[in-house]
């Protein structure tokens, strides 16, 4: 499947919601993520902390991505 396959004539307002909602639920899945990076793990386990990191980054950026994309679509 490619992109726009799925849905002839989409209606913007549903895609731009829909969106918006995926902008919302990554934003609370990196919170999540942040929240495990704080925990401390007795300065051990440095290589489990930097994919913590390297996790809330790449959230961060698709939650940037989506904002984006629901603002085009406005």
């Amino acid at each position: 499947m490619t992109y726009g396959d799925a849905v002839p004539n989409a209606d913007l307002t549903t895609i731009a919601a829909e969106l918006a909602v995926m902008a919302e639920g990554a934003e609370r899945y990196r919170q999540r993520v942040a929240d495990l990076g704080q925990m401390n793990l007795d300065g051990k386990h440095d290589d489990l902390l930097m994919a913590i990191h390297e996790a809330d980054r790449a959230l961060r950026t698709a939650q940037r991505a989506l904002l984006r994309a629901s603002k085009i679509v406005k």
